[in-house]
């Protein structure tokens, strides 16, 4: 559990959980998670205590590294396949995240690997080596680093004549864009990095990482003071690649723009929490290069591991399927509904950030619980808006601005039948594991009769975990219609609507086990890397027409 910050009396009880790392959450009993009652943050000295890496994880982290960038021919070299996307970002950051629990050869190797192209002694994830670097070409706010020879350097030409090439024209541009969409939009700059790469601007090197099948990172070298900080913001520094060519889904420049939000806005996270859950990272770095260059839709390859087509894979979860970036889909569903804006970006993902913050004295509540706390004040929980969530992505294509150009995938079902006079109830029940949805749908026989009813009953988890159910009714004509069912405090409720078959064409209903309470810093590739406490949560569902 993240706790909120100790009173003297709680100071026996607190030394205990932080000796212990594992500390079980006490949400109270909103649903979706709601934080304690006692306060919004929790305790640095707890968190920093429980998320001190173990030697195990630190080798783990190295070892993902070294696999990512080997330079030994154990990667395949050549063009990447399409809707390749190796995660170096996150993998970089769990190494920046652990590298205090190594010690020796495997210690300096993971500081080889962090330092920066231009570092004497980095040997790692990109070397400009013996080639001098040019003059970085930077504005008031950030430099692009580059080469004039050798394998990482940009196409040389220049039209313009400035004496700088094409290629680092173009980067700069768009990095100064996304820097001020980000700036304009209310988000806190990244973190400078005192004289490291010659000043306290943000640093962007440009080098050939394309044939490892990365589009651009962002990682770190700010020294750790020890292995349980009591603040989480870092700097960083970020790597995009120096033509795009091995990625052929889109033009070389759209790609170089959609990375450039994407990595931006990691260096952005990090000025908050490095040590975020990791599926919040991607799922909004996701998120914010469609916002930025909704032109390109480079993200919607990312949907077919997402829940519109994966429902019962945890919303939380970050592994090697990649569902961390479908998950940005979430937040284009909040973000559509809850419209409000600054600078040109829906301000709901900065909101979520700032009670994100892991600044000494900020919120610091984690993923799910910043989510919850920031619909909460919206007047709706989390548990609400995953629910709804679910039912919008049966329908995809017509409940997202974009989901018909873009051919959304759609949610799969649950169980479906359609009833007669002689089969008249689908019953149906499921397990949901936490953050997840399921749907049930019944459609009345063309012959039925007219006057037909239908009662919808469900008997779900205790609300007070997050059980949600919602009825979506889609009529012979005009759009479909959902509805809330009304739960008692047992999850049990019931709806009676009207079935005949010349006006309702289907039902469907949507459950959703919205829990947020998990056992944390267990490990686990979920919300504040904790172990979930409402899993595996029994929702049966009964349809039966009547007359």
């Amino acid at each position: 559990m993240r706790l909120s910050r100790p009173t003297s009396h709680a100071a026996t009880r607190l030394a205990a959980l932080v000796a212990s790392l594992s500390v079980v959450l006490a949400l109270g009993a909103a649903p979706g998670g709601a934080a304690p009652a006692s306060g919004d943050g929790d305790d640095a000295a707890a968190k920093g205590a429980a998320t001190a890496p173990g030697v195990a994880r630190a080798e783990a982290a190295l070892a993902r590294v070294q696999a990512i960038f080997a330079t030994d021919g154990s990667r395949s070299a050549g063009r990447v396949p399409v809707g390749t996307r190796v995660d170096a970002t996150m993998a970089l950051r769990e190494l920046a995240n652990t590298r205090s629990r190594l010690s020796g050869d495997d210690r300096a190797a993971a500081e080889a690997l962090l330092k920066r192209p231009t570092s004497s002694g980095g040997d790692g994830t990109l070397s400009y080596g013996s080639v001098k670097e040019a003059p970085p070409s930077c504005t008031p706010d950030l430099c692009v680093h580059y080469v004039r020879s050798g394998k990482h350097a940009p196409a040389l030409r220049d039209a313009n004549g400035n004496g700088v090439p094409d290629y680092v024209d173009l980067a700069r541009t768009t990095l100064t864009d996304v820097h001020d969409t980000y700036l304009r939009a209310g988000y806190r700059e990244p973190k400078p990095d005192g004289t490291r790469g010659g000043n306290a601007k943000i640093d962007v090197y440009i080098g050939d990482i394309g044939d490892q099948g990365v589009y651009g990172y962002c990682t770190s070298d700010e020294p750790e003071p020890d292995p349980t900080p009591s603040s989480f913001d870092r700097w960083a520094y970020c790597v995009l690649d120096e033509d795009y060519s091995e990625f052929p889904t889109n033009t070389p420049k759209e790609n170089l723009q959609v990375t450039a939000a994407h990595e931006y806005f990691h260096a952005t996270q990090f000025a908050y929490d490095r040590y975020e859950d990791a599926w919040l990272l991607e799922a909004t770095a996701t998120w914010a290069e469609d916002e930025l260059y909704d032109g390109v839709d480079d993200n919607v390859q990312y949907l077919r591991s997402s829940q519109m087509a994966r429902p019962r894979v945890p919303l939380d979860t970050f592994d090697q399927t990649g569902i961390q970036y479908g998950t940005w889909s979430f937040f284009r569903f909040l973000t559509e509904k809850y419209t409000t804006s600054r600078g040109g970006l829906p301000t709901l993902v900065l909101d979520i950030w700032r009670k994100a913050d892991g600044r000494r004295g900020a919120p610091d509540l984690y993923s799910w619980q910043a989510v919850d706390r920031v619909l909460k004040a919206r007047g709706t929980t989390g548990a609400a808006q995953l629910a709804a969530y679910g039912a919008a992505n049966r329908r995809s294509q017509a409940a997202y601005d974009e989901g018909r150009a873009n051919r959304y995938p759609t949610a799969p079902l649950g169980a479906r039948r359609t009833l007669t006079t002689s089969s008249r109830v689908l019953s149906a029940s499921t397990r949901l594991r936490h953050l997840t949805t399921w749907t049930a749908r019944v459609q009345p026989a063309s012959a039925a009769p007219k006057d037909w009813r239908l009662r919808v009953a469900v008997d779900l988890g205790p609300r007070n975990r997050g059980q949600v159910a919602l009825v979506t009714v889609y009529p012979r004509q005009g759009a479909a219609r959902v509805m809330k069912l009304g739960l008692g405090p047992a999850g049990v409720g019931s709806k009676v609507l009207a079935f005949g078959p010349g006006q309702t064409k289907a039902v469907e209903v949507t459950v959703a086990n919205g829990s947020g309470r998990f056992t944390c810093w267990t490990g686990d590739p979920y919300s504040c890397a904790g172990t979930p406490l409402d899993d595996n949560v029994l929702e049966k569902v009964t349809l039966t027409a009547f007359r």
